[in-house]
């Protein structure tokens, strides 16, 4: 007996027209906050987050976040 695999299409809830707050760079990530949204590039996102007192700023502000990076294995 054989199983079939069926692949879902991942449904991003960011498209081309989000942009970076930061930079020009489609937003990657969305950061949706107490106060408010930032959208981020990964590059961007990945610079916020690779220090100790980014991260600990954005965890502070944020109580949502949208990390769709992985778009950028499947292009």
């Amino acid at each position: 007996m054989s199983m079939a695999t069926v692949e879902q299409e991942k449904t991003w809830k960011l498209g081309p027209l989000d942009r970076c707050d930061k930079c020009p760079a489609e937003a990657l990530v969305k950061v949706v906050g107490t106060n408010g949204e930032l959208f981020f590039c990964g590059h961007d996102y990945n610079k916020i987050i690779s220090t100790s007192s980014g991260y600990a700023n954005l965890m502070t502000f944020a109580f949502n976040v949208i990390d769709e990076r992985e778009k950028l294995n499947e292009r």
